[in-house]
């Protein structure tokens, strides 16, 4: 098990649910853990929406959306926004982790 409770791993997120889904099975499969997930979602089309919901259901991160398209620059800002951790670590909904992430991956 690897454990960050120092920190939150943001993600954004637009239009691509699947490779979303991909990237939290990998840390479930991994049995990583951080402090808190969140998405940061850019206003998806609605057939996105609802695999979104169902994604948060199933991984429990917290979801945080906007009616309107205005970036990557912003969808990054308004998930940092959210951020209660010391430390974060930011990524895109298509990132796939290398095997030698976890081995490298620490605080200290």
């Amino acid at each position: 098990m690897h454990i960050y409770q120092e920190v939150s791993l943001l993600i954004t997120h637009y239009n691509r649910t699947k490779s979303l889904e991909r990237l939290l099975q990998y840390f479930a499969n991994e049995d990583v853990k951080f402090g808190e997930i969140i998405v940061s979602d850019d206003a998806s089309k609605p057939e996105y929406q609802t695999h979104l919901k169902e994604l948060k259901e199933k991984y429990s991160f917290n979801l945080i959306s906007t009616p309107q398209n205005k970036g990557l620059g912003n969808n990054i800002n308004k998930g940092q926004d959210q951020v209660t951790k010391p430390y974060t670590l930011y990524i895109q909904e298509d990132f796939l982790p290398k095997p030698l992430f976890l081995k490298n991956f620490k605080l200290h």
